[in-house]
């Protein structure tokens, strides 16, 4: 009884920094209130409880960067992207995009229809994919051009591909290899934009790649394909029906009933026979890890590893949250009967939100590389690419 109390302290306590995380929730003093509850009259053996944690699943950042070069010495790594990847560049948010093109709905060009549209998403916060499903049946319906195009039209209207970015230029590097045989498998990415594309022609070199976003596209012997299995929307080209994007609800059902879609075969062989590294993506997408799940069963005891990049909590702002929350009046009197020391708490809560991060992606076969900052993935990617991880 009394570990099974304990278990509900370590899943409440990883909710507070699940909620710290999500800048958009409220609700943090009642969820610390829940914590402080449990804890209430009890001495905290801070010791036992770390103890009591699960062990990490994570080896060491050395072994992980050494793995991951092996892996592109041997032209076996892939390059998995995702939307971090070009948001600094302007394209926007997951959430802007939806704003933005709520706004088409409402009146184009009009500052009135920009603010009601905000606010319909502050307030309801409306779940993308419902969202994304209304959308595109709007547009489908009710307007002259395609639900693509639109999307391109709201992709497109702030972005800089010019802007000067040391991740895009790393990852530009690592797909021209030195001499005639390229050392990257493939990258896959969830990514609408042609950033990259843009890039690596920007390069000036002779870069053999093949966008792939469709059926019947074939890849020449040499070229480094870049798999935009979520859809492709390049500025300039004319759109096909190859350029369908996943979107909304309607979208992520097509790709759940059919498992033998290009974009998911490409997806379960990339992450069963290759070593696969995330970049700028969170694995929150419930079809992503249903297909790690099904490569990873597929693998039987070859269990290579793949890695993505978490950054750490940062300990500072996490202290001054927790701490403007204990000054709550409606909690203040739980704080004192909880027998909390301050900082042995944020050094629990952190470990608490590590250990479950780690734990999760294990699951699916992906080790985690802790960085203090997204600046350290470039430096990273050097080592990689220069063997000297």
């Amino acid at each position: 009884m009394a570990e099974n109390k304990s278990n509900e302290s370590f899943i409440d306590a990883h909710r507070i920094i699940r909620k710290y995380l999500n800048k958009n929730d409220s609700d943090y003093q009642d969820t610390f209130k829940r914590y402080t509850e449990i804890l209430k009259n009890s001495k905290i053996d801070y010791n036992s409880l770390l103890g009591n944690l699960p062990k990490s699943a994570s080896i060491s950042k050395r072994q992980s960067l050494k793995n991951i070069s092996n892996a592109y010495q041997n032209e076996k790594l892939v390059l998995v992207l995702g939307a971090g990847i070009s948001l600094e560049f302007g394209v926007p948010s997951w959430n802007l995009l939806l704003q933005n093109l709520m706004v088409h709905t409402i009146e184009k060009e009009n500052n009135v229809s920009s603010v009601l549209s905000k606010l319909f998403n502050d307030i309801f916060t409306p779940n993308p994919l419902i969202a994304g499903r209304y959308l595109q049946e709007y547009f489908d319906s009710n307007n002259s051009s395609s639900f693509e195009s639109m999307v391109r039209e709201v992709l497109y209207s702030k972005i800089d591909k010019d802007k000067d970015s040391e991740l895009m230029n790393e990852i530009v590097k690592i797909c021209v290899a030195p001499g005639k045989s390229k050392n990257l498998d493939s990258i896959i990415t969830y990514n609408f934009d042609d950033i990259l594309e843009y890039k690596l022609d920007k390069t000036g070199l002779e870069v053999p790649f093949k966008s792939v976003y469709g059926l019947g596209i074939e890849i020449k012997n040499g070229e480094l394909p870049i798999y935009h299995v979520h859809g492709y929307l390049p500025e300039d080209k004319k759109l096909t029906d190859s350029n369908k994007i996943t979107f909304g609800e309607s979208n992520y059902h097509q790709q759940y009933s059919d498992l033998y879609s290009w974009n998911n075969m490409v997806q379960i062989n990339k992450f069963r026979e290759n070593t696969c590294i995330f970049i700028g993506s969170s694995l929150t997408d419930p079809n992503i890890r249903r297909l790690l799940d099904i490569a990873l069963k597929q693998k039987g005891n070859k269990r290579k590893h793949h890695y993505i990049f978490k950054k750490k909590i940062d300990d500072k702002q996490l202290s001054e949250k927790l701490k403007k929350m204990l000054e709550s009046p409606q909690i203040i009197s739980n704080k004192n009967n909880a027998g909390l020391d301050f900082d042995e708490t944020i050094k629990l809560l952190t470990e608490i939100y590590e250990r479950f991060e780690e734990n999760d992606s294990a699951s699916f076969g992906v080790q985690t590389i802790w960085i203090d900052d997204w600046d350290e993935i470039p430096e990273i990617l050097k080592k990689i690419r220069e063997n000297v991880a």
